[in-house]
């Protein structure tokens, strides 16, 4: 029982960790390891081509200014049998230019991926819900509600909301003419203040219809995953105190159980310490054993309840980090540490006479 109840309370504290590794993970995964840029500019319809060509270049001379990425975004559908999920469609003017500003990597190999002229690259969340593998065929469903059928190429990791990505020209092929609607910009050494001062002057600009700001974004996410913290302190707390419940009682009725042979003991002529030392031994042994199992059973507990609990439009990484198996360890030998040393005073008030004489 005692490993039992020790390996459920050591996998419950993992899983808390677990828990709060994932949400930490989540804003740096999506915003540093596949988004690099650091404002998204939605440009106003009908411009043409010489007007969006010196707006970009206008952008460019602005202070800190590194990158500007043409692309092409809109909302659309994608479906696959009965099976159907929202999708944003990016459509690069460049795809090198791209890729200074979005990673696309293999789910599997993070190796990097090229969009190709005939196929289209989709998300890994996206792929999942729709149950859509490489090469496998589905219908992509733009906002003017035109279908078209297209062919999976490659299936790329990403964190928040769902994205498919095809080359210029490809999207030519299925739509006509090409625009661009979205800049990308990165920058480097802007304060917030500036900031602001760089959005009021590019919506100055007479073809600029909205800005996003990646650090808005990231501050609305953080103050979402900020309240989902007090439910994993409270569950590694709650798991704390059980693991301290579960070892006293345990440790309470292992006395009660061996009074006699604990008080033949003392009255052979073994003194308090090492009466202690006698019990206190089985119990860190069978604290080891427990803890073991718990962070295995802690890790497979994480896995599925982050599993569970991921919404449609979030991906987890459920990978727990090592000094959270190390806490879990140690909040689990603190709280066998307390009992132990209140197992030893109960140890000293043994009567040995009386529990002699009692009846089993």
């Amino acid at each position: 029982m005692t490993i039992i109840g020790i390996a459920g309370c050591t996998a419950l504290i993992l899983t808390g960790f677990g828990i709060k590794d994932a949400i930490s993970a989540l804003l740096p995964d999506q915003y540093e390891k596949v988004f690099h840029y650091d404002m998204q500019v939605s440009l106003k319809n009908a411009l043409t081509k010489e007007q969006i060509t010196q707006l970009v270049e206008s952008i460019k001379q602005k202070q800190g200014m590194t990158q500007v990425v043409e692309t092409y975004m809109a909302g659309g559908t994608l479906v696959k049998d009965d099976a159907q999920e929202d999708i944003q469609i990016v459509v690069p003017d460049s795809e090198e230019e791209l890729e200074k500003v979005i990673s696309l990597n293999d789910v599997v190999t993070e190796e990097k991926v090229n969009l190709p002229e005939n196929q289209i690259v989709i998300t890994d969340k996206l792929a999942e819900l729709i149950r859509a593998k490489v090469g496998d065929t589905v219908t992509l469903r733009n906002g003017d509600e035109e279908e078209v059928q297209v062919e999976v190429a490659q299936i790329v990791e990403n964190y928040i909301s769902h994205y498919v990505y095809m080359s210029k020209q490809m999207y030519e092929s299925l739509y006509g003419t090409y625009e661009t609607n979205v800049l990308f910009l990165q920058y480097e050494g802007l304060s917030e203040e500036q900031e602001n001062t760089l959005s009021k002057e590019l919506l100055a600009e007479n073809g600029v219809s909205s800005t996003i700001f990646i650090s808005s974004i990231q501050t609305v996410m953080e103050d979402m995953m900020y309240s989902l913290n007090y439910v994993v302190v409270v569950l590694i707390v709650s798991a704390g105190l059980l693991a301290f419940v579960v070892l006293y009682n345990l440790a309470n009725v292992n006395i009660s159980e061996r009074i006699r042979e604990l008080a033949t003991i003392k009255v052979l002529g073994f003194y308090d310490k090492e009466v202690y030392q006698y019990i206190s031994r089985e119990t860190v042994i069978l604290t080891a054993i427990g803890i073991l199992l718990g962070l295995v059973g802690g890790y497979f507990l994480s896995y599925f309840i982050m599993g569970t609990c991921e919404i449609d439009m979030l991906r987890f990484t459920k990978d727990i980090l090592p000094q959270s198996y190390v806490y879990a360890a140690l909040i689990t030998i603190a709280f066998t540490i307390i009992v132990n040393i209140v197992t030893y005073f109960a140890l000293k008030k043994i009567d040995m006479i009386e529990s002699l004489k009692s009846i089993e």
